[in-house]
This record gives C-alpha cells, structure tokens and sequence, in this order.
C-alpha cells in the first residue's frame, strides 16, 4: 500500500522521523493532516522545509486529508501519514478515510488534563476516547517513539489511564 506508515506525533516532521523511521519504511511523501497547522503559513513553511531533500510535504486540512490520502492510495510512490492527534484520524475513520489498519504513537506531550499513559504520551479523555474508537473499528495502535524500542500495545497503555 502507498501510505506506508501512520504516525501520530505533536512535533509533526522531526529528526526521528525523518532519520529513523523513513530509512525503515519507504517514503516518497509526508502527508500532514491538521486543521490549525494548514491554515496557519507560518508553520506550514516551517513544516514543509524540514523533511529531508526529495521528499515532497503537504500540509491539509480534514477535510482536504481525505482526499490526498484516497490519491496518496492509488499513487506509484509511497507516503507517511503524520497528525498530532488520534482526534484528526478518528475524523478521518468517521469520514470514510481508509489510511490502512496500523497506526504508531510517538510523543504527545503532557498538556493540562492529560495523564500519562505509554513513555513520552500524554493523552487526553477525548485522546483516549479516538484512541479506543479507532481501535474499536480494528486499527492496530503501538505505542513506539523509536523502531529500536519495543512497541506498547494500546490495550497495554490505557490501563495506565485512570
């Protein structure tokens, strides 16, 4: 499948995808999918220069998500799906948006009203209500900040949400 990975990650493009992940798992292409960063042009700029050369970055709303994933789908190369939040893949689910059925976690920093439930994450009562939605329609969630650790499952994590 062309979407070759689908990660969750409030730092968005950063040194651990770009140097680890995409050596693991081919990547022609980041797909960012978030509301506030897309209308915003200043981290829209940012984000689009930090992937590593030859590697094309979009950044779309939802609703234009939806889309470019469904085109990313068909496409010859292959494409990392990247959102800071399981809220924006639940929308997707919601909408019909097929990313494929796995889905790793990377850092979620720790915000008011979160609790801390796999290293680096902090997720929220509407985090961890997309989280069992999304698990609920048979998405696999990992919890794995680098491939060199060993991934937490989200049955495992959310037992550390009380």
């Amino acid at each position: 499948m062309p979407i070759s990975f689908v990660r969750i990650d409030d730092r968005v493009i950063h040194g651990q995808i770009v140097a680890r992940w995409s050596k693991l798992k081919p990547c022609h292409g980041i797909l960012v999918i978030d509301d506030k960063i897309a209308n915003d042009p200043l981290q829209k700029q940012i984000f689009t220069h930090a992937a590593p050369s030859g590697v094309k970055v979009g950044i779309y709303t939802v609703e234009e998500g939806i889309e470019k994933i469904n085109k990313a789908k068909q496409a010859k190369n292959s494409y990392f799906v990247i959102v800071k939040s399981p809220v924006t893949l639940q929308k997707l689910t919601e909408a019909g948006c097929d990313f494929g059925h796995e889905i790793n976690v990377g850092p979620i920093s720790a915000r008011e009203g979160t609790q801390n439930v796999a290293k680096g994450v902090s997720i929220t009562e509407e985090e961890k209500k997309a989280f069992d939605y999304l698990h609920n329609q048979g998405k696999y969630i990992s919890f794995q900040l680098v491939p060199e650790e060993t991934p937490v499952t989200w049955d495992k994590a959310k037992q550390n949400y009380k």
